[in-house]
C-alpha cells in the first residue's frame, strides 16, 4: 500500500511503499518553498487514507460474505 508524506527540508511530496525487505520511495511532486507544511500533510494523510481505502476494496471485496 502506497503511503504519502512529506519532505520539509526538500518541499516535496513523497510516496512510500513497503516491500518486505525494505521501504522504496519516490518524489511526486516539489511543493512551493514558502509552503506552510500543515496543508501538505493534510494531503498527504489524505492521500494514505484514499490508498487504504483502495487497498481495502481489493482485500475486502463488496460481493464478498463471510464463511459460514
Amino acid at each position: 500500500m502506497t503511503r504519502y508524506s512529506i519532505d520539509p527540508e526538500q518541499h516535496e511530496l513523497i510516496a512510500t511503499w513497503g516491500t518486505g525487505e525494505g521501504d522504496l520511495a519516490t518524489r511526486i511532486t516539489a511543493l512551493p518553498a514558502d509552503t506552510n507544511t500543515a496543508a501538505p500533510m493534510r494531503l498527504a494523510r489524505a492521500l494514505t487514507h484514499r490508498s487504504e481505502a483502495a487497498l481495502r476494496t481489493y482485500t475486502h471485496p463488496a460481493g464478498a460474505t463471510a464463511a459460514s
